[in-house]
């Protein structure tokens, strides 16, 4: 990374003001603190991938749950242990808040303000206050139905558990990093590509899995069709059949590419999304944590 930014005046004519990465990355300091400074008269900003912080609000939501479950709450005559569980905070629950958090974010790009509503919309809907939601809620809609709005609110026990998330969550300095509603999407699908050829959960030696990142890289730019120049460099002769079979390929992924990118098909992805719960899987997923 200290590499790119440092050609990035000689090779492109550019001067890079902002750094997009995980959070947990030492990449932004490596290239902030460099020495020389890269941009001596320029200063480095560093941004939020917007997709990494929703998964932040899955995680601590998970984690509180964690926390407090051993622990005793009493809510008029009834008791309770911990806050999670059917009426309560479940996985599909927490599912759901960590969506509408990442939509809040992106849907108002550089606007802190706006953002912060709604993500505050969010915590107040499930304490059956709609004084903040949009015209997408029951409550809010030309026919207000507080009975359906209310019926994913959480008791008090829950929501005053879960207040301290969205304060660390929807701090201004947070949120200034949010602003751009960017992602690192692109990232992610490389590296999806780069662990399908050599999976995390198996050890490799360095020579495969420089194997594994060139094929990914190749692919990944010019798709299956980058290949017939490593054959030919190979003195690998490449018939009829195996080229139609790999311009198929390539054809299948662009018009798979531009369906999925189609708004409805958005639509249905996040309605999957939020209606499913988390399932924990050992393998790679884009943006995981």
């Amino acid at each position: 990374m200290l590499k790119i930014f440092r050609r990035s005046e000689e090779k492109h004519g550019l001067v890079y003001t902002g750094y997009l990465g995980d959070g947990d990355s030492k990449s932004y300091h490596t290239v902030a603190s460099a020495d020389p400074p890269i941009y001596p008269e320029n200063d480095i900003s560093k941004l939020e991938c917007c997709g990494h912080v929703q998964k932040r609000m899955g995680k601590r939501l998970i984690d509180t749950v964690s926390e407090m479950k051993g622990k005793q709450f009493k809510e008029g005559t009834a008791k309770f242990k911990g806050i999670g569980g059917a009426g309560r905070l479940t996985q599909r629950a927490i599912k759901s808040i960590q969506g509408h958090y990442g939509g809040a974010i992106r849907d108002h790009p550089g606007d802190t303000v706006a953002m912060k509503r709604a993500i505050w919309a969010i915590w107040r809907h499930r304490g059956k206050d709609h004084s903040y939601c949009g015209i997408s809620c029951p409550a809010v809609g030309p026919e207000k139905d507080l009975e359906r709005a209310n019926k994913s609110a959480l008791p008090k026990h829950v929501m005053k558990a879960i207040k301290p998330v969205f304060e660390k969550l929807s701090s201004d300095d947070l949120l200034e990093k949010c602003a751009h509603g960017g992602t690192q999407n692109a990232n992610e699908s490389l590296h999806n590509m780069i662990w399908a050829r050599c999976p995390k959960t198996v050890f490799v030696g360095r020579t495969r899995l420089e194997i594994a990142v060139c094929d990914a890289v190749l692919v990944y730019n010019e798709g299956e069709r980058g290949r017939l120049g490593v054959f030919e460099l190979l003195r690998l002769k490449c018939g009829h059949n195996m080229i139609e079979m790999i311009q198929a390929i390539d054809r299948k992924r662009i018009t798979s590419a531009i369906g999925q990118s189609t708004k409805s098909a958005k639509q249905l992805r996040k309605t999957k999304g939020l209606s499913k719960a988390p399932v924990k899987d050992s393998t790679y997923q884009a943006g995981a944590f």
